[in-house]
């Protein structure tokens, strides 16, 4: 292993010594942020002092050189700003609500035409954002992403987190402290969230975590809604809050010039949490519904496959069941269906895969079916191919429960939040459900418990905006009158019809083979949305050529072999 994160560990420093949670124990913990893993960036080792864990990197130097293997550029920390503001500096400030006390507070700088705001972090500099009158940005070159007022947000139970510099500084004139904000602002909302982009997360995993509540105060327009929904999803919808703002603000400095500083305090103390489980209410989808009025074409994504689209699209927050008789593709087709929704859609996937061990096998079956190329044989992908894909699917994949002895849905679930905080996953894959530790509750049968499970499977996809797919093998398996496996459904796996009954859809995949055809087949069993996720084709799969060498799912062609029997 080259990397900490190979090991699972994520620093956010290019050298010298960092705590840590542990990846080993800290999930099992009651205070799963506590630091109990110590990290010597420089000599690539750590050690747990809570369970004992420690390692090495590999051909790891002490030449920080090597650090170029984890981080991309050294990290550089700027000189605090020259406080001395000009009297138009402080007059730009008064027009926007803000008082000269405030701004000397925030011991904010100004140098050629550029308004200066420092980030500061445990008491230092990390970082300067400029901005112009007229709104042009920059920030320090190399230097750390945060929170803008990072500190602020130490210890506190409640922490609000805003999109500019500016609303953070009309919170604070309205008399809040525990305020934040992004470094970068919001992206357009149709765009995808990178993990460089919300990388000001990892420094701050454990404030916001340790906090009780998070009220999220960005703009009102379609960027800011956007990031709103991308925080409350890695942070965890169930601590978070939003506000709304009068028809004619789009902002907190809005508010602040319009209405004054009670109206600010008034819209924070309104501020609302995300829906209750299982409470919905009409304001929560009014939106929603409109966008689905407007826009009835709107439906799930493509699967890669066109002439599977029809049957099956994939959309957030479901859970899609797969079965099929042991060794007919299910965990290839799986791994194809990943790789086609991370090149067609930039996905970002935790998958859980016991049976595809160790994991430098199974990523250069990914590689492959990536680039399109062998991975093996006289035609197997080149080095420099295979490394430009894996550059691209480490951003992209996450392997999860690999170093476990026994891996539960618990453990599962709790890495997967975690990857889901530090990066943006939009898919979990469990596969297979067999090889997880099942631990049955008081008085539970494996129908009891497969229900519940399955209801926590769901909880976890809606609320955490994931699709999961859960790969379970049948309970018995059956021939026909030509010795061939029978086509299995999920009512035949173990722990009666709740797979059937509590998934949003189910597929079965199944090989073909006589004296004709060769194929696998793709049975779509069950769609709950059909509206938006297709219909399905039971009875009459769709049909994919599974090419053996590169491990691609091809569109079938009908080319009937010829039966040398007559």
């Amino acid at each position: 292993m080259n990397t900490f994160e190979q090991a699972g560990i994520f620093p956010t420093m290019s050298n010298g010594q960092q705590k840590l949670p542990c990846p080993k124990c800290s999930s099992n913990r009651k205070k799963q942020s506590d630091p109990c893993l110590s990290v010597n960036i420089d000599e690539g080792v750590w050690n747990c002092h809570h369970c004992g864990w420690s390692g090495s990197l590999k051909n790891k130097s002490t030449d920080k050189k090597v650090n170029k293997l984890t981080f991309d550029k050294p990290v550089v920390k700027p000189k605090p700003p020259k406080t001395e503001l000009p009297e138009n500096v402080y007059k730009w400030f008064e027009d926007r609500g803000i008082t000269r006390a405030v701004v000397n507070d925030a011991k904010i700088g100004y140098e050629n035409r550029w308004i200066q705001f420092p980030f500061y972090k445990d008491g230092e500099v990390v970082n300067i954002k400029s901005r112009t009158a007229d709104k042009k940005f920059r920030q320090s070159k190399n230097a750390e992403k945060c929170f803008y007022r990072f500190d602020s947000m130490q210890g506190m139970e409640t922490i609000i987190i805003t999109e500019g510099e500016m609303d953070a500084l009309s919170l604070v004139q309205s008399g809040f402290s525990n305020v934040v904000s992004v470094p970068d602002g919001a992206t357009a909302p149709n765009s995808k969230p990178s993990d460089r982009k919300f990388s000001y997360l990892l420094s701050a995993e454990e404030h916001l975590m340790n906090a009780n509540k998070v009220i999220l105060c960005t703009d009102s327009d379609g960027a800011g809604q956007h990031l709103r929904d991308e925080l409350s999803r890695r942070i965890g919808r169930e601590k978070c809050c939003r506000v709304t703002y009068p028809t004619d603000c789009k902002d907190m400095n809005d508010v602040l010039v319009k209405f004054g500083e009670d109206k600010v305090m008034e819209i924070v103390s309104g501020a609302y949490p995300y829906p209750i489980d299982g409470v919905v209410l009409i304001e929560d989808v009014e939106d929603d519904a409109i966008d689905l009025l407007n826009k009835p074409e709107h439906r799930g994504l493509s699967t890669g496959w066109s002439d599977l689209d029809p049957h099956y699209l994939v959309s957030p927050s479901e859970v899609t069941v797969v079965t099929g008789v042991p060794n007919m593709g299910k965990s290839e087709w799986m791994d194809a269906l990943m790789v086609n929704l991370v090149q067609l859609e930039g996905w970002k996937f935790g998958i859980f895969s016991a049976e595809n061990f160790p994991v430098k096998h199974h990523l250069l079956k990914l590689v492959g079916k990536f680039a399109k190329k062998p991975f093996w044989g006289d035609e197997k992908i080149d080095e420099k191919s295979a490394r430009q894909s894996m550059k691209i699917l480490n951003d992209h994949i996450k392997f999860i429960g690999t170093q476990e002895e026994s891996v539960t849905i618990e453990s599962i679930l709790e890495q997967t939040r975690v990857l889901n905080y530090r990066y943006g996953l939009n898919g979990l894959i469990i596969d297979p459900w067999n090889t997880i530790e099942h631990k049955f509750g008081d008085g539970e049968n494996e129908t009891n418990y497969v229900s519940r499970v399955l209801a926590q499977l769901n909880t976890f996809a809606k609320v955490n905006e994931l699709h999961i797919w859960v790969v379970a093998h049948p309970r018995k398996m059956e021939n026909d009158a030509n010795r061939q496996p029978v086509v299995p459904n999920p009512y035949d796996i173990s722990g009666s019809a709740n797979w059937f009954n509590k998934c949003d859809n189910a597929i079965t995949i199944h090989r073909h083979r006589d004296d004709y055809e060769d194929y696998v087949g793709v049975h779509i069993n069950k769609i709950r949305f059909q509206y938006k996720n297709g219909k399905p084709n039971q009875g009459n799969p769709t049909k994919l050529h599974y090419n053996v060498r590169s491990g691609i799912y091809e569109t079938y062609i009908e080319e009937p072999k010829e039966n040398i029997f007559g």
